[in-house]
């Protein structure tokens, strides 16, 4: 398995294409008249942890952070990008949002009626199936999370998400940093001073270089090593 498949702090691959596809019209047509369509800018929250909850989230556009918090220990479960679901355990079960979910760039939201979900799923065998990957997806993504918060280094964590950021989400070995440092250290589970010294430790051996938000890397090998290695 290579080093990539397993780093899943953040996801590029399209978990909707196929539930729609195999939609009919008359199915569309339902989704089409239960959502709502939300434009919102870089900054501002989606949902709130802890909210009412009747609908579960399509991003059709943007990047967004999805976070736990207790008091003052915060926590980014992900970052997802867009043809991504959020809120797929709302359609059974949980009547309140588990978590916040914040936008990284303006973006754009689909609120979907959780009663339109279900029916569709009654309904529509194929459509329950595909659903179901994508549930099965956010599962294995959450026990990947879990792996590298409490088995890898702080170095190692940095490392993946450094690499999830550069071939997932940009695909591109230079970007722009979507998060502050207080966020990168609500992502990888670590204090902002470690952060800071981590970047900079990556800056001297030539791993990396910063401009700004600006980050390159410079020696992806050694990287996906110290990755691996955790």
């Amino acid at each position: 398995m290579s080093i990539i498949s397993q780093i899943n702090h953040c996801e590029d691959a399209d978990e909707t294409g196929n539930c729609f596809k195999i939609l009919s019209e008359q199915e569309m047509n339902l989704l089409q008249n239960n959502r709502t369509e939300i434009h919102f800018s870089k900054g501002e929250t989606i949902i709130k942890q802890g909210t009412k909850s009747s609908d579960i989230l399509y991003l059709k556009e943007g990047l967004v952070k999805v976070g736990v918090n207790n008091g003052d220990n915060n926590l980014i479960l992900c970052i997802k990008t867009k043809n991504h679901f959020i809120g797929t355990e709302n359609i059974y079960g949980y009547e309140y949002h588990a978590y916040t979910v914040t936008a990284l760039e303006d973006s754009v939201i689909c609120f979907i009626d959780t009663s339109a979900i279900r029916q569709l799923i009654k309904q529509n065998n194929n459509f329950n199936a595909e659903l179901y990957k994508v549930i099965t997806s956010n599962t294995l993504m959450t026990f990947n999370r879990f792996f590298s918060l409490t088995q890898k280094q702080l170095h190692g964590r940095f490392a993946d998400i450094l690499l999830c950021l550069s071939k997932k989400i940009y695909k591109s070995k230079k970007f722009d940093l979507p998060l502050s440092r207080k966020d990168l250290a609500a992502l990888t589970g670590m204090a902002p001073e470690s952060v800071i010294r981590i970047i900079k430790d990556f800056k001297t051996d030539k791993i990396i270089s910063t401009k700004g938000k600006r980050i390159e890397i410079l020696n992806e090998p050694l990287l996906e090593k110290i990755s691996n290695v955790g």
